[in-house]
This record gives C-alpha cells, structure tokens and sequence, in this order.
C-alpha cells in the first residue's frame, strides 16, 4: 500500500473504504447462511435450533464488523502520513463499519422473509418446517 500523503487519496480511500464494507457485509451474511444451515433442526415440540442459528448471525454481524474497523484503524491509516488526514478516514472508517452492519442486517432479514420456512427464515422466530 501506498503513503497516503493529501486529500484526494484519502477521499478515494474512504470510497474504497465503502466499497469494501458492502463487499465484507454479503461475505459475511453468505458465511451466517452457511452456519446456518449446518445446524439441525431440533427435534419435538420444543425446538431450540433458530436460537442457535440466531446467535450465530449476531457473532458473524459482531465478528465481522470489529474485524473491518480494527484492519483500517491498525493497518490501514499507518499509511496515512498526516494527523488531520488520519482524523478524516478515522470518521469514514466508523461510518463504513456503521454501513457495513446495516447492510448486513438488512440483507439478512430480507434474504430471511424470503426464505421463511428453510431454517435461514426460522432466525426470525421458530415456523413451522
């Protein structure tokens, strides 16, 4: 990675900032839907699986998101040369992590009303198979 060293190159780094926060957002809404259906329907009248599966779609969302800010905050702005830059891409960077979960949890529950009876749509609340 190149030194970041004036306004444009930060500018274009946030936008890629965003830009890989979408991208990390699907990743990871694609990694919940694989947990997910590796975990068994529970059996009987009490079934407890769409807890499970629900849990693990709130530490993939968790997960994901300190991931992206810890990699832009550690890695990323040590090429940032200046203070006043390295100020600007720390707000883009919280505003891409706020991005990255909110088009995760949007995805996640339109991609779950769609795919209500498979177990993806039992997260929202245990339905019938």
């Amino acid at each position: 990675m190149k030194k970041i060293e004036n306004l444009k190159q930060v500018q274009a780094l946030i936008g890629e900032t965003y830009m890989y926060a979408v991208i990390i957002a699907v990743a990871a809404v694609v990694l919940a839907f694989i947990i997910a259906q590796l975990i068994k329907w529970g059996g009987g009248k009490h079934d407890t699986s769409h807890i499970k599966r629900r849990v693990w779609f709130i530490i993939v969302g968790i997960v994901a998101s300190a991931a992206f800010f810890l990699y832009n905050a550690l890695y990323v702005s040590s090429f940032i040369t200046k203070a006043p830059l390295q100020a600007k891409f720390s707000n883009g960077n919280i505003y891409a992590t706020l991005a990255l979960l909110g088009v995760y949890v949007i995805a996640g529950i339109v991609t779950m009303m769609i795919l209500r009876r498979s177990k993806w749509g039992s997260i929202l609340g245990q339905s019938k198979r």
